[in-house]
């Protein structure tokens, strides 16, 4: 399948292709390292300037922005595994052509719905990024990285607040890179188990008023054990496909799951002391964040249910299969094919908390 004819090419142009310009691992480098630095000088001011009211006020704004960094980190650590699993996938992928006209044109509009929901939710996020930009309602009370340069570095922190905030909207990239870097995987994947189940029911076809003659036509049971046997194929190569992302996400989980429970704890007790006296903009900020998690976590949840429901039709379709007119020899490679897919029809959707634990979950149930 060319790049022109892959349906989700712009979430790969977004999050997946910009990490091979130098220009953006220059820019990796350099906004994760300056805002690292000043992390740690943050923490450092907050344990030698110990307040409980300051470590409340600025304890879910630092959180945010430890996550924003790591995710940075992670992305870096991980280009090499993302680059191999894409690499793996342009070799074993299938093209929209292997399938009849009618069966492209519907799984193709699905792709377009697919495409305008997450686009949607992009241009939420980008809007929820610069609802919370310092310049609505006063910086000081949730960066106290104003104060902290101000004191250390006197008429110098004019330039370095500049720095600070310039590298927001890249690092608030970063917190979605890896998410949306999944997504368009089992995107991908998806529409892969979504096209063996189209090509079934396109090698289902038969004409009745002849099914007599189909056992002894030659020709027709060898169409069918070659289009068995590269479906099977097919079927296994995806299935170490997922076994490869799950792996990534297994590297990655533990990072997201620490800084989410600390995010939680520090946004709770920031609501229970401070929900009184916070202005409308505050409030109308947290709306927006709290928005976009959901819309994050709901996204990942309905893809993995999406990945769950592929795979079990498929063992559906083949359960529909005309084997009364295939020789003994199709009908013992469709057997095969039907108990390797008989692992996929136990995947459960256990928890809508993190998408990792879908993965995993999936993993568990011996997708893999």
């Amino acid at each position: 399948m060319a790049d022109s004819k892959d349906p989700f090419i712009m979430l790969r142009r977004i999050f997946i292709d910009v990490n091979s310009y130098k220009i953006t691992k220059l820019c990796d480098v350099s906004v994760v390292t300056f805002h690292s630095l000043v992390l740690c000088l943050q923490l450092y001011y907050m344990i030698a300037n110990f307040d409980v009211n300051v470590l409340i006020i600025n304890g879910p704004p630092t959180i945010v922005f430890l996550l924003m960094t790591v995710s940075a980190v992670l992305s870096e650590a991980m280009a090499k595994d993302i680059f191999k699993g894409i690499t793996f996938f342009q070799q074993i992928r299938w093209s929209l052509d292997v399938i009849e006209k009618n069966a492209r044109i519907k799984l193709e509009r699905k792709c377009q719905t697919i495409n305008i929901c997450i686009t949607c939710i992009l241009l939420f996020l980008s809007t929820t990024m610069v609802i919370n930009m310092p310049f609505l309602g006063n910086p000081r009370q949730f960066f106290i990285s104003i104060q902290i340069f101000e004191e250390y570095f006197g008429k110098w922190s004019v330039l370095l607040n500049v720095l600070y905030f310039t590298g927001l909207p890249y690092l608030g990239y970063h917190a979605v890179k890896l998410c949306f870097a999944f997504v368009y995987a089992i995107l991908e994947i998806e529409l892969q188990f979504s096209l063996i189940e189209e090509y079934l029911f396109q090698m289902y076809e038969v004409d009745y008023l002849k099914s007599c003659k189909y056992l002894q036509d030659a020709r027709y049971q060898q169409e069918i054990g070659n289009s068995l046997r590269r479906c099977i194929i097919h079927h296994i190569a995806l299935k170490k496909m997922v076994k490869m992302l799950v792996e990534v996400v297994l590297k990655c989980m533990p990072f997201y799951l620490v800084l989410g429970v600390l995010l939680l704890i520090t946004c709770f007790a920031f609501i229970i002391n401070f929900a009184d006296t916070t202005t409308s903009t505050i409030k109308i900020q947290i709306f927006m964040f709290v928005a976009s998690t959901l819309c994050i976590t709901v996204l990942f949840c309905w893809n993995g249910q999406q990945l769950k429901d592929v795979t079990s039709n498929i063992f559906f379709t083949l359960g529909g299969a005309p084997w009364y007119f295939w020789n003994l020899e199709n009908i013992k490679i469709l057997l095969m094919f039907i108990t390797n897919c008989t692992k996929n029809d136990s995947i459960v959707l256990r928890t809508s908390v993190s998408y990792a634990l879908v993965l995993f979950n999936l993993r568990k149930r011996s997708l893999v």
